[in-house]
């Protein structure tokens, strides 16, 4: 379980810093946001003049944002597992829902990417610990002396998950 919470932290180290162009993607991405949600607002609000210039404007940094991201992409594949997605072939729909995220970010639209199942929380780590451990007990093949061994090691992580609820 300590080996597995180990691994959890460094996935976590590893997620908070993200290379350098896809720190550039995400401010890029952010002001594609903010100007389709200007645009938005001005729909609402009825100015149309001012709600189309918004979209347009939005549009164009989006075309240029996923250029950007080919060009990076082209150059380093492994930047791929960055992002819940792959941008659309056809650049349809220049929205911010329809763009890739950064898997660590916290947008509506991140659709979760590689890593979202990857990412476990202390309890689910020691869940899967106890989980394992009853796994094994259940096991025919064990002699004596290993059960022994796990049932004392899963009465361990049990009164550990006790305490700590």
């Amino acid at each position: 379980m300590e080996g597995e919470w180990k691994q959890q932290q460094s996935l976590r180290v590893d997620l908070s810093s993200p290379p350098e162009e896809i720190i550039e993607y995400k401010e890029r991405l952010q002001k594609v946001n903010l100007l389709y949600s200007r645009a938005e607002n001005y729909s609402r609000r009825k100015r149309t003049a001012a709600a189309e210039d918004m979209y347009h404007k939005s549009e164009v940094l989006a075309e240029q944002l996923i250029e950007f991201l080919h060009e990076f992409l082209q150059t380093d594949q492994g930047l791929q597992i960055w992002f819940d997605r792959l941008p659309d072939e056809n650049n349809r729909g220049l929205t911010p829902a329809s763009l890739p995220q950064a898997i660590n970010s916290r947008s509506r639209f991140n659709q979760g990417g590689c890593c979202g199942y990857i990412k476990k929380s202390k309890q689910e780590v020691k869940i899967d610990a106890v989980e394992e451990a009853l796994d094994k007990l259940d096991n025919p093949r064990s002699t004596a002396s290993e059960v022994a061994k796990l049932a004392a090691q899963a009465a361990r992580l049990r009164a550990i998950m006790k305490r700590q609820e």
